[in-house]
Order: C-alpha cells, then sequence, then structure tokens
C-alpha cells in the first residue's frame, strides 16, 4: 500500500497543459444536452414495445454505460497527452549484481572442532553456503588459502558449481603449513582486478594471523584498494569470542589487529566470531551492508505512463463501440 501511494503520489506530468481538454471537453458536453441536443428534430418509431420485445430493452443505468466508456475514453486519451511519467521504487529485481570472491582458510587450525561440534571450517563453509544462496544476482568465486593460495572456483553465476566445490574442501587441502593471508588476498584481487562491475567485494575467513607468503596483509590490502575493492575480514574460532570480553589471550592479538587493519585500508569492516552463531550473524550483517550500499546507490526509476493509456482507451473505444451496435444500440 506505501509503495502504491508513492507512485501516485509522485506522477508527473510532462505537458500538463493538455489537461485543460478535460473540462473544456466537459464544458462542450454540457452545452450539447442544453442547447442543441434538446431542440434537435427527430422521428418517432412507432412500435417501441416490439423492439423491448426483440431484446433491446435495458436497465436505465446499464443503459448509461456507453456513454460512460466514451468519456473513460477521452480521459485516457487526454491523460496520454499530458505526458505523466511514474516513479517506481527499487525492487530486488533492479539490483545489479556485484563480483564477490570469498577466500577461504583451510589450514590445519581450522580443524578445531570448537564451533559446537563442528569444527572452525565446516561452520566457515556452511556460513559461506547460506550467504551464497542468499546473493542470486552475484557472481562469486572462491580462494582457499594455507600456506599459499589458489583459486578453487573463478568468478561465476552458477552458484551450484561453486557449491560442489566447496563442499569437497578440507582443512589440510594442499600441504602447504602455514596462513597466508597477504597472499591470499593477492590471489583473490587478481580475479576481482578485470571484472566489469563497479562493486568489488573480498570476504576473507581465518582463525589465525598471517604467518607465511612474502606479502604482508597490509600491503595486499592497500593494491586491493586500488582497485577499488572493500575487504571484509571474519576472525573465526574460540579465541575470538575472548575478544568480547576483558579476558583477551595474547596469541592471536596479532592477526586481529591484521584483519582490522586490512578491513580498514580497504574501506571494509572486521567482524568475529566465537562460536557458530557469530559466525552465521557475521555473514548476515555483511549480506545486508552490501545490500544496503548497492540500494543507496540506485537511480531512481520512472516509467512513461502513455502507452499504457493509449492501450487502455483503444480497448475501451472497441467496447463501446460494441456495446453500442448491438446490446445498447440507440433508435432515435
Amino acid at each position: 500500500m506505501n509503495s502504491l501511494f508513492t507512485i501516485l503520489s509522485g506522477i508527473r506530468f510532462d505537458n500538463p497543459f493538455w489537461l485543460l481538454l478535460l473540462p473544456l471537453a466537459v464544458g462542450g458536453s454540457v452545452a450539447y444536452r442544453l442547447f442543441w441536443r434538446k431542440n434537435r428534430p427527430g422521428v418517432l418509431f412507432p412500435s417501441v414495445s416490439a423492439l423491448r420485445n426483440a431484446g433491446f430493452s435495458a436497465v436505465s443505468l446499464f443503459s448509461k454505460i456507453p456513454e460512460w466508456l466514451h468519456w473513460m475514453v477521452v480521459s485516457l486519451i487526454v491523460l496520454a497527452l499530458s505526458g505523466p511519467r511514474a516513479p517506481f521504487p527499487p525492487s530486488t529485481r533492479d539490483t545489479v549484481g556485484i563480483d564477490i570472491m570469498i577466500a577461504l582458510d583451510v589450514s590445519a587450525s581450522m580443524n578445531t572442532p570448537d564451533f559446537g561440534g563442528k569444527s572452525r571450517f565446516e561452520g566457515a563453509r556452511d556460513a559461506a553456503m547460506r550467504f551464497i544462496d542468499n546473493r542470486p544476482a552475484d557472481r562469486i568465486g572462491l580462494v582457499v588459502f594455507s600456506g599459499g593460495s589458489f583459486t578453487r572456483c573463478p568468478l561465476t553465476i552458477d552458484h551450484n558449481v561453486l557449491e560442489r566445490l566447496a563442499e569437497t574442501l578440507t582443512p589440510g587441502f594442499f600441504d602447504e603449513p602455514g596462513t597466508a593471508i597477504g597472499t591470499a588476498i593477492l590471489t583473490a584481487t587478481n580475479r576481482l582486478r578485470a571484472a566489469s562491475s563497479r562493486e568489488k567485494v573480498l570476504l576473507l575467513i581465518t582463525d589465525g594471523e598471517n604467518n607465511a607468503g612474502e606479502v604482508s596483509p597490509e600491503t595486499a590490502a592497500r593494491m586491493a584498494a586500488n582497485y577499488g575493492i572493500r575487504i571484509y575480514t571474519v576472525f573465526a574460532g574460540k579465541q575470538a569470542g575472548m575478544f568480547e570480553s576483558d579476558k583477551k589471550p595474547d596469541l592471536s592479538q596479532k592477526g586481529r589487529r591484521e584483519l582490522e587493519t586490512v578491513s580498514r585500508i580497504s574501506g571494509g569492516r572486521m567482524f568475529t566470531a566465537g562460536d557458530l552463531f557469530g559466525l552465521m550473524k557475521s555473514f548476515r550483517d555483511i549480506d545486508r551492508l552490501e545490500k544496503s550500499r548497492l540500494k543507496g546507490r540506485m537511480p531512481g526509476r520512472t516509467m512513461e505512463l502513455y502507452p499504457w493509456l493509449l492501450m487502455a482507451a483503444v480497448l475501451l473505444l472497441c467496447t463501446e463501440q460494441a456495446l453500442s451496435a448491438t446490446r445498447f444500440i440507440r433508435i432515435p
């Protein structure tokens, strides 16, 4: 109801002076009835009852239908001449897809089962799957990393293929120990920088700090920012939940600072997830942030209404002519 009110209240006319024809037409019709039609000569028909018996009678109210249709046709034509335009609020179908790479840590530490019986990796993969399902219009790809990184799936709109490839992953997927966050960011950046979309996003999920590779996360983040890539980082694991309390372990402080720096440099945001619920919430927040950003960037959309008004006028005119020549025929 609110959307309909927004559309109706926002209608604008390119040539509103044509609307003056409506009161002129009404005035002409009144003058016709008062001065010309009233004194018009006519012919008496000898047997009106015979016509009624033949089926030409009609209730007086219904007999006005052709006249009503006639005035509706005139009104629609005048409205079409005035060039009406209606605003339409953006919908999900209007949303242009963006390009997203997901960088998933597959190091051995991600096998730790501290997500309610699930490992960190399983929790991260499940949350990523749900995120993918909520973004049907986006091209999404997958990068996996531990001591090195490689592209498991390039950017694709075929999310079924992407999910099948993700399901085959396990911690320790390839034999390169360590966590090369900077290298993973560079690998995803190389995939995203050639993409045609104006909106490019990297989601990086890890449970540790950068301890492998030749490129620091900060340097890689600056390179990504140069290509307009926003990086959202998720620090996953039981230790991540401790950052929300007064007990902050020294072991992963460096990793947390690295992820905060990466997100800040690229214009993204960092999340911490100490359990499966926190992980799911992080992905929901990222999904909401990106959808809000796109909605805010969408230009206003208007639709010209005159073609629809003219089609309706033609349809009503045909109906009026058909009724006037048959059921509601007028015999002077």
